[in-house]
């Protein structure tokens, strides 16, 4: 088993042994916190929990665009699980995920920074998917995505995980499905920074085109339909309409300031919330360098096939969660589950130019023993 190391942490002596029990201490803390959720975590965090229970009581079907709560309360009585069992296996998923990612990665170190983005989304997971959700469900969708990265047959894969997502627990998952096929198929200019901008823009007008023929509403109605009866003083990162109205352009002008927000978290570091400061510094950076590294990796040379799944799935989802997340929380919230995607993006290129340069480096060294 290759134990990749953390020299950074511990010292550039760092033995893979040493590497081992460093990420053992890290695990069996966040398994502490999953299996002591109910007191250990506040009330907010329980939401869904509490919504989920109530309905393992009377769910008795398992329906196509159902209720979401409904289908999943179905599923865990179909496995007899509870609490414990359920806290159990989403953490066991959501780790092994993000396991798997590392080392599907092929890195056999990692620097501070790569540690502490891996450490903060494991956090992250194990808050919001060491505790019965939805969230559970995607975890299992990533873990098979990861596991069969290497696959010609990758994005079938994909499209065929998403679209059950879309029809059993998250319709909007429709909408970022296929704006991820989209972007893959598009030409590799179209995942340029200002390229990508314009792609979020036509997906956006799109979108509320369908919104208003289907529904007469205004691109962002979901999010002000969701947050009507909250109150913002209870709800510290609710997302409220930057330019008031409800026509199709404000609509769009409302749903790419609040992307905007997401790609800058400037609402979660300055929160006041030591847990959304914490969360909005480590959106940050994640995102950062995930754009800086594919820019220069693609600048390079070709990027492999679940690289660039990973990337035009990241873009096409933090876009469709700016039509619909209420609040930044829940942002977090459902970025949890997919980071095992986001972390494996973050570190195959860092690997994958690590790669280039040793062979650069091993011609050049050859040219000059010629010469």
């Amino acid at each position: 088993m290759r134990i990749v190391k953390i020299p950074g942490i511990i010292g550039k002596s760092a033995s893979p042994g040493v590497s081992a029990a460093v990420w053992f201490l890290l695990f069996v803390m966040l398994y502490v916190v999953s299996a002591t959720h109910d007191s250990s975590l506040p009330a907010r965090f329980l939401f869904d929990e509490a919504v989920i229970f109530e309905r393992m009581k009377t769910a008795v079907s398992f329906k196509a665009f159902g209720d979401s709560f409904d289908n999943l309360a179905y599923i865990f009585n179909f496995f007899g699980l509870e609490n414990f069992s359920i806290s159990l296996l989403g953490f066991a998923v959501s780790t092994s995920g993000m396991l798997f990612a590392i080392w599907r990665s092929h890195v056999s170190s990692l620097r501070p920074t790569e540690f502490f983005l891996v450490a903060f989304w494991l956090v992250n997971q194990t808050v919001y998917i060491g505790v019965p959700s939805k969230e559970l469900i995607i975890s299992v969708v990533v873990l098979l995505l990861l596991f069969y990265s290497s696959s010609r047959a990758i994005l079938a894969l994909f499209v065929f995980l998403a679209t059950l997502v879309a029809i059993y627990f998250r319709s909007y998952w429709g909408i970022t499905m296929i704006a991820t096929v989209v972007l893959y198929l598009a030409p590799n200019g179209v995942r340029k920074p200002i390229a990508l901008i314009l792609f979020a823009l036509a997906m956006f007008v799109i979108v509320a085109v369908a919104f208003q023929k289907a529904y007469g509403e205004s691109l962002d109605f979901a999010r002000q339909n969701a947050n009507e009866w909250r109150d913002p003083n209870e709800v510290g990162s609710i997302i409220v309409q930057f330019i008031p109205g409800s026509g199709m352009f404000v609509g769009i002008a409302n749903v790419a300031i609040t992307l905007a927000t997401f790609v800058l978290p400037l609402r979660l570091m300055t929160s006041g919330s030591p847990l959304q400061t914490l969360g909005g510094v480590g959106v940050f950076f994640t995102f950062a360098i995930v754009f800086i590294r594919y820019r220069a990796a693609a600048s390079l040379f070709p990027v492999g096939r679940f690289e660039k799944l990973c990337f035009c799935f990241l873009v096409s989802f933090i876009s469709t969660q700016a039509i619909f997340e209420p609040d930044y929380g829940s942002f977090l919230r459902h970025l949890s589950p997919v980071s095992p995607m986001i972390m494996f993006l973050v570190l195959r290129l860092q690997s994958l130019r690590k790669g280039p340069d040793v062979v650069t480096n091993r011609a050049m060294t050859s040219i000059s023993a010629r010469a």
